[in-house]
């Protein structure tokens, strides 16, 4: 994962990409369709965006992935994604880094397991218009016996 996130960093660097014009205090919400790897199914997500500098925005989410095999899982997150401008303020990539809460829950063995852990990944997002945009986002939560990848597609609203 180091030697990917590497390598897309000195590819934007000698491609000359620019920094987002997300402004500073611009707020978005978010809903989104994810995929988790490691309960290998679908779920719902919700997500809140704040932008804390021109090119760097604060989110906090919520994923809940549907029950598969009685067991269910949900996660809360908070990260930091680094904007970069891809094509005149209309097509950004972003890595991203972050906190994250998940509780699994088994309920034939009637097992919870609680955790803390961290985030790493990237994203893709372009603008439809002035309010509205569509992401393409991946991240590896990295936590102690339940690490998992989650994709996710998504739709922001920013006011």
């Amino acid at each position: 994962m180091k030697k990917i996130l590497t390598l897309v960093c000195a590819m934007m660097l000698g491609l000359g990409i620019g920094q987002a014009q997300v402004h500073q205090g611009q707020t978005a919400v978010g809903a989104n369709l994810v995929y988790g790897s490691e309960i290998e199914n679908l779920g719902l997500g919700a997500r809140f965006q704040y932008g804390i500098l021109d090119a760097l925005r604060a989110e906090v989410g919520f994923n809940y992935f549907f029950e598969k095999h009685h067991t269910t899982w949900w996660d809360v997150n908070i990260n930091a994604h680094y904007l970069l401008n891809l094509r005149n303020e209309q097509l950004y990539i972003y890595p991203l880094a972050g906190l994250n809460y998940t509780m699994k829950n088994d309920k034939i063995e009637k097992d919870e397991e609680n955790h803390i852990g961290l985030n790493l990944g990237a994203g893709i997002e372009y603008e439809l218009t002035d309010h509205f945009g569509i992401n393409l986002e991946y991240r590896h939560t990295i936590v102690r016996k339940v690490d998992q990848g989650v994709f996710g597609l998504g739709v922001n609203y920013k006011f």
